[in-house]
């Protein structure tokens, strides 16, 4: 079949004086088979307007009888011919009916925003407080009067599909601070579940625990991690850090009722970590433990800030 640039170029359209309409429908077939025009708009294009039908019928009226007075012009008239008896037979076929393409299919970007919407996220979503691990430690539990009232959310979409799963809760997380009664309650959660530590964003903590150390080291790894809030005690130093055990033996314990924050098991990897948007340092409910001073949640602010903020690339 001859293209329409081809027809053009001839000057076809004005020596066989087709109309503008067929002119029109040629250049659509044109975009059909260079696939810029799909099958079912040519169709609507024929189908909803009378003058276009009638157009393709005058033109192979008219290239029929071009044949029978200049055989000459057989081969430009049959394929005119063909290509509008073409575009007739897609008009006439019966329409298919196109539903929804299908979840999966739509892009990731509207998939996270219907996700938004199924779980309500907004930006000051509640804290969410982990299931209690299996495991022991010495550590106290949350206190269950400030978060006695929160509003459940339903997760049915997630038992769609294993696709829709990860992508639902990887939402979820990123949204949603998640707060640990202790740092032994964050490395338990962070070690069996790999989605919540690709995809959670923003952690909260009471930093104690036997495995303080361990749990918080568990933050470096996390790239994507972008809010962090301490909260501390007075059971923060309870425990000591390696190298504070091993001057002590020599040294003996230093003057200070509370302990320094800077001898607490967990330190080191503290303030190892990079690449946050935000640090906070908070006392801890004084239901829960005994509080520490003002001077020591500021001055831990103040050199969180100062470190944790910084790129990761620094210190590369």
């Amino acid at each position: 079949m001859p293209c329409f640039y081809e027809l053009r170029m001839l000057r076809l359209f004005e020596q066989y004086e087709l109309s503008d309409n067929a002119r029109t429908m040629f250049k659509a077939l044109e975009e059909f088979k260079t696939a810029r025009m799909d099958e079912a708009a040519l169709g609507r294009l024929i189908r909803l307007s009378p003058n276009n039908r009638a157009a393709l019928l005058n033109t192979m009226v008219k290239c029929a009888a071009i044949m029978k007075d200049k055989p000459k012009e057989s081969k430009y008239c049959l394929d005119i011919i063909t290509s509008c008896g073409s575009m007739l037979e897609i008009a006439d076929r019966p329409p298919q009916e196109v539903g929804f393409p299908g979840f999966l299919k739509l892009p990731r970007e509207i998939r996270d925003r219907i996700y938004d919407l199924y779980l309500k996220n907004y930006r000051k979503a509640p804290y969410i407080i982990p299931h209690k691990k299996k495991g022991n430690c010495a550590c106290a539990p949350h206190e269950s009067h400030p978060y006695s009232n929160f509003n459940c959310v339903q997760m049915e979409l997630s038992r769609t599909s294993k696709q829709v799963s990860s992508e639902l809760l990887t939402c979820f997380y990123r949204k949603r601070t998640f707060h640990f009664p202790c740092a032994c309650e964050m490395n338990y959660h962070l070690t069996n579940n790999v989605l919540l530590k690709t995809a959670m964003m923003h952690v909260m903590f009471h930093w104690c625990g036997e495995r303080a150390d361990v749990g918080i080291r568990q933050l470096q790894d996390m790239n994507q991690l972008e809010t962090l809030t301490v909260v501390i005690s007075k059971t923060t130093s309870r425990l000591l850090t390696k190298k504070e055990h091993e001057i002590r033996q020599f040294f003996g314990t230093r003057r200070n009722s509370q302990g320094f924050l800077t001898e607490s098991l967990g330190w080191e990897e503290l303030v190892e970590i990079r690449g946050l948007k935000k640090v906070k340092v908070e006392h801890v409910d004084k239901r829960k433990a005994d509080r520490r001073t003002d001077g020591d949640r500021s001055s831990l602010k103040n050199m969180l800030v100062s470190y944790l903020l910084r790129p990761a690339k620094d210190d590369q």
